[in-house]
């Protein structure tokens, strides 16, 4: 057998205040679980980084959870990081008024920053050929078009990728036109509405194709739910044709008026690198229409496991549910 990938590494911290805010402050990492004097953990894409105060995590009861650990001295972690990343590093380290340790070129080739957390744990950002590793696409920090001309979809991409540094620009305000969807799944509409706004606009391009697929129409709107508004995306039209076929299909109980709303986003580069994300959210179709916010057809559905519709969550929260967040998060995973 041989293990899998490495899912986390720990350090050691008395001060988990000043660790918060140097991993999670400084280096934007996500906070996923703290208990004060006890330990700090961090997200980092699909590994964790766990800080643990060692004159609590050495001492702890060995029939209460894990073996006790703990160690003195200064430890080290590494990030993963291209020489274009490590150079905007050195800039961000020098506005918090953080020293650069040293930076070493290999003998074999790459390159490593180091600094120094609060607790004089090493640092390091490296390029993975130090390990003879191929370079991992990012989207960090880069500038990228989102292929629509949707301003609620560009909203939630923006909130999303935003705490990357990534600069997301639409499709709309840089005045390209809209492709013809001429494919039968989201998929293949996804692909060249990313393709189109790659070659339109020479920057790396994320595509959404999406839409409500409802159980007993037989899984329409489907990849006509943008169709189904019509060419002025009048919105109440489209929710007030759906729910005009419920009726005529004699679904009129949540458990008839099941649905999903489907994503598949397209990341395109221009080395022709295509890469694709499917996240699904499940739930049951209300009438009539509720709440103010999202777009499309979110008044009219309720997601699984809530009674609001899309319409009345703040995007925060519609976005820990929705079709769109689940596929963003593959992405983010993937290439953040």
């Amino acid at each position: 057998m041989r293990a899998g990938p490495i899912l986390e590494a720990v350090l050691y911290a008395r001060d988990l205040t000043a660790a918060e805010r140097f991993y999670g402050g400084v280096l934007g990492l996500e906070t996923y679980w703290t208990l004060a004097e006890r330990f700090v953990f961090f997200r980092s894409g699909a590994q964790m980084l766990l800080i643990f105060n060692p004159d609590r995590s050495s001492a702890q009861s060995a029939a209460a959870g894990p073996p006790p650990h703990g160690t003195t001295g200064s430890g080290h972690v590494c990030f993963r990081a291209s020489l274009d990343e490590q150079a905007r590093w050195e800039r961000h380290f020098a506005a918090h008024g953080i020293a650069i340790d040293r930076l070493m070129d290999w003998p074999d080739g790459g390159r490593s920053l180091y600094v120094r957390d609060p607790a004089g744990n090493s640092v390091e950002f490296a390029e993975p050929r130090i390990w003879g590793l191929d370079e991992m696409r990012s989207l960090r920090g880069a500038r990228v078009v989102i292929a629509t001309h949707n301003k609620g979809k560009l909203t939630e991409f923006a909130w999303l990728l935003a705490p990357f540094g990534t600069e997301t620009i639409s499709a709309g305000e840089l005045g390209l036109a809209e492709p013809a969807e001429t494919e039968t799944t989201f998929a293949g509409n996804a692909r060249i509405k990313a393709e189109a706004a790659l070659q339109a606009s020479g920057l790396i391009a994320i595509s959404d194709d999406s839409g409500l697929c409802v159980d007993a129409i037989g899984g329409e709107p489907g990849v006509l739910t943008a169709d189904w508004a019509g060419p002025e995306r009048n919105w109440m039209k489209a929710m007030t044709r759906v729910e005009e076929r419920l009726r005529a299909a004699g679904a009129t109980s949540p458990e008839s008026r099941r649905a999903s709303f489907v994503c598949t986003l397209c990341v395109a580069w221009p080395d022709g690198e295509r890469r694709f994300y499917v996240g699904r959210a499940p739930g049951h179709l209300t009438w009539p229409p509720r709440g103010e916010l999202g777009h499309g057809y979110d008044p009219v559905f309720v997601p699984d496991g809530e009674t609001r519709t899309f319409g009345e969550m703040p995007l925060a929260e519609k976005n820990g549910l929705s079709h769109r967040g689940h596929a963003i998060r593959q992405l983010l995973s993937d290439l953040f």
